[in-house]
């Protein structure tokens, strides 16, 4: 097997095919430098869907000497995740008990605009009522230039009060006077004592 010589990781592999990169990068007795060059050939080669698993499985616990692989993998990604099953793993990243992962895959929806808003958008249509709390949770951390019109719409069409109540917590913090019309208006839609309190508590953080 041929090396050749760079100037930033000295010697680099060449490999052949996926499985050659696969089982190399895969055995964390290898060198950094001959892991990284196997990161590389696996990302060239559009393999979004091993990375994001490899992702997920490999990396779901915190270990300082992983950081320099995840971090290569998001700023290598040609491509933002489009497919069902891209998504899917990605989203388990955002769950992970990775503290670095997860903030990791928040920056990579930040750098990625319209793409990544497409996917929380889907994550706020999600009949699982715990993953529109969550992709709620991740809208207040990437924090789009539209992020304040989905956040609108989504108070005017929840219907799980933990839900609702997620997101009008987050509209105390980025609402401006002209919401609460809104905000008054869902008060009095659910009629109820805490989503009452929740409301007021917004309200008054929205008028400072």
């Amino acid at each position: 097997m041929a090396l050749v010589k760079t100037e930033n990781t000295g010697n680099v592999r060449i490999f052949n095919e996926f499985l050659e990169a696969k089982e190399t990068f895969e055995n964390k007795t290898n060198p950094v430098d001959l892991r990284l060059s196997a990161l590389e050939y696996i990302i060239n080669h559009k393999e979004i869907f091993y990375t994001l698993r490899m992702l997920t499985e490999m990396f779901n616990k915190n270990d300082d000497k992983d950081h320099v692989f995840i971090d290569y993998a998001f700023a290598n990604f040609q491509i933002f995740p489009k497919r069902e099953e891209d998504l899917k793993l990605l989203l388990d990243m955002l769950k992970s008990e990775n503290a670095y992962l997860r903030n990791a895959t928040i920056v990579f929806l930040q750098q990625h605009g319209k793409e990544a808003k497409d996917f929380i958008y889907s994550l706020m249509k999600s009949e699982d009522k715990d993953i529109r709390i969550f992709a709620i949770n991740i809208l207040g951390d990437v924090k789009f230039e539209d992020s304040i019109d989905m956040l609108r719409e989504f108070i005017k069409n929840e219907t799980d009060i933990n839900a609702l109540m997620t997101a009008i917590d987050y509209m105390g913090e980025i609402g401006e006077i002209s919401d609460i019309p809104l905000l008054e208006e869902i008060k009095n839609k659910f009629n109820d004592a805490y989503v009452s309190f929740g409301i007021d508590l917004a309200i008054d953080r929205i008028k400072g």
